[in-house]
């Protein structure tokens, strides 16, 4: 059989791949993003015992190679009884993790905002929540969508990873279990690389496209 007919063969089983992986992208995205700007609280906050925890948070976490993160969630904490489905562990391992990146980035754009504005802000009676909201996050968003963007894309093929621990059927599984079937695993893992280009190329270039948008607009 051909290469172009065994890939038209297995297109359906990388197509629900590919929803799968979107699906685990999104997932870790919302753990990582509402985390990250907690942290970056944290880290910006009054009180040096939350300074301090976020600090060794960080710094723990990305000292750690996200693999070994992985197992611990699916197979460590197994061990304790606390037994999480493959597409949990990963959506918690990745979520924990990427938090830290989206935490430094969320931190630097707020910081990135000059102090006097707060300030101004305060003296026109606005709380902290409305700073925030109104004043600070809307400036520092031009900081924080370059960075945020190759982090997010970073994340996407990290997803990658859950073949490690089986169960979650996304591109790098179905590539796999067609190689496992055809004995063919050059074909079907350059199959895989195939599907991640698109979804990597059309999710930087919304962003870009947002964060230029977003800078005419201010």
């Amino acid at each position: 059989m051909s290469t172009l007919r065994l890939w038209g063969h297995y297109l359906p089983a990388f197509l629900r791949g590919t929803a799968v992986t979107l699906e685990l992208t999104g997932a870790c995205l919302v753990v990582a993003l509402a985390l990250g700007f907690l942290t970056a609280l944290c880290r910006m906050a009054r009180s040096r015992l939350l300074r301090n925890l976020a600090a060794i948070y960080i710094e723990v976490l990305r000292a750690t190679p996200v693999i070994v993160l992985l197992f611990i969630a699916y197979f460590s904490l197994a061990e304790v009884g606390i037994v999480l489905p493959p597409f949990l562990s990963v959506v918690v391992t990745l979520g924990v993790f990427y938090a830290t990146l989206f935490g430094e980035v969320f931190r630097g754009g707020i910081e990135s905002v000059h102090r006097g504005q707060r300030e101004a802000a305060q003296a026109l009676g606005l709380t902290a929540p409305a700073i925030m909201r109104r004043v600070v996050l809307p400036q520092a968003l031009l900081a924080i969508l370059p960075p945020a963007a190759n982090t997010a894309a970073d994340l996407l093929k990290d997803t990658s990873l859950v073949v490690t621990i089986g169960g979650v059927s996304e591109i790098m599984y179905q590539a796999y279990a067609a190689a496992s079937a055809t004995f063919l695993p050059m074909t079907m893992f350059v199959l895989a690389a195939l599907f991640y280009f698109p979804i990597y190329y059309l999710l930087s270039t919304v962003l870009r496209r947002w964060e230029v948008r977003y800078a005419e607009r201010h």
